[in-house]
C-alpha cells in the first residue's frame, strides 16, 4: 500500500471574495404570476433580437437571450476562454496570477528553497465586461463570478545552490502556473435597473410571468499556462 501524496503549501490571494457566487436578485419566483397583454406583446417583440444577434456575428449574446426564453431554466455551459480574453477579465486574472507568484517566491526564499510546488486557489470574485470592451461578451454576460485554482510550481536555475539552501546565488527561479477558470453567473434582469436607457422591468416581468426563465451560466476551462520569471 502506498503512502498517500504530501499535500502541498496552499497560496491564497490577499483579496478575500466570496465563498459562494451565487447574487440572486429581487424577482417573484418564475410563473408566480400570470402574464398581462403588455408581457406578451413585449415577449412577442423581443424574440427575434436572439436572430437578428446571431445574423451580426453576436452568437455568444444570441446563445443566452436564446436560453433565456427556452424557459428551461437548466444551466448554460459557457467556455471560460471567452471572456476571460477581455481586457477586464485578462487584467484581474493576471494580477491574481503575479501575486501567487510573489507569494509563493516569499514561500520559497523563506524556505531556504525547499518549498517549491504549491497550491493556488481564489474565493469567487466579481468581474464586469463593459460595451466598449467586447460587445458580444457585453450583451451575453455583462458581469459574472469567477475562481481561479491551480498548481504553481518554482524551478531555480541553479539546482545545486538551491539544494544547499544559497537562495541568493540562484540567477532567478522562473515560476510556472498551471490553472483552470471557473465562471458563473444568475442570468437575469433586476427590476428597477436600467443600462444605457433601456429599463431592465420588463425583461424580469417576463420571468415572473413565465414567458422566460432565469437560470445560471457556468463553465470551467481546461487547464491553461503562466509562466514568469522572478523580478
Amino acid at each position: 500500500m502506498t503512502a498517500p501524496e504530501r499535500s502541498r503549501p496552499l497560496v491564497r490571494t490577499a483579496r478575500r471574495g466570496r465563498p459562494d457566487p451565487r447574487t440572486p436578485n429581487g424577482n417573484a419566483p418564475f410563473g408566480s404570476r400570470r402574464p398581462g397583454v403588455r408581457d406578451r406583446a413585449f415577449s412577442v417583440a423581443l424574440r427575434p433580437t436572439a436572430v437578428v444577434w446571431r445574423v451580426v456575428g453576436l452568437r455568444h449574446s444570441a446563445a443566452t437571450l436564446r436560453h433565456y426564453y427556452g424557459r428551461t431554466g437548466a444551466d448554460l455551459t459557457v467556455d471560460p476562454e471567452g471572456p476571460l480574453g477581455t481586457a477586464p477579465f485578462r487584467r484581474v486574472a493576471d494580477r491574481h496570477l503575479v501575486e501567487w507568484r510573489d507569494l509563493a517566491l516569499a514561500r520559497w526564499r523563506e524556505s531556504g528553497g525547499t518549498e517549491r510546488e504549491f497550491d493556488v486557489t481564489t474565493n469567487w470574485h466579481g468581474v464586469r465586461i463593459g460595451r466598449g470592451d467586447h460587445l458580444d461578451w457585453w450583451l451575453a454576460l455583462r458581469g459574472l463570478q469567477y475562481r481561479i485554482t491551480g498548481r504553481l510550481d518554482i524551478a531555480a536555475d541553479d539546482g545545486e545552490d538551491a539544494a544547499r539552501g544559497d537562495v541568493a546565488a540562484a540567477a532567478g527561479p522562473a515560476v510556472r502556473v498551471v490553472y483552470e477558470v471557473e465562471i458563473y453567473k444568475d442570468w437575469g434582469f433586476d427590476k428597477g435597473e436600467d443600462e444605457y436607457g433601456l429599463s431592465f422591468t420588463p425583461l424580469a416581468r417576463l420571468h415572473e410571468a413565465g414567458l422566460a426563465r432565469e437560470y445560471s451560466v457556468v463553465g470551467r476551462s481546461r487547464p491553461l499556462v503562466w509562466t514568469s520569471p522572478s523580478d
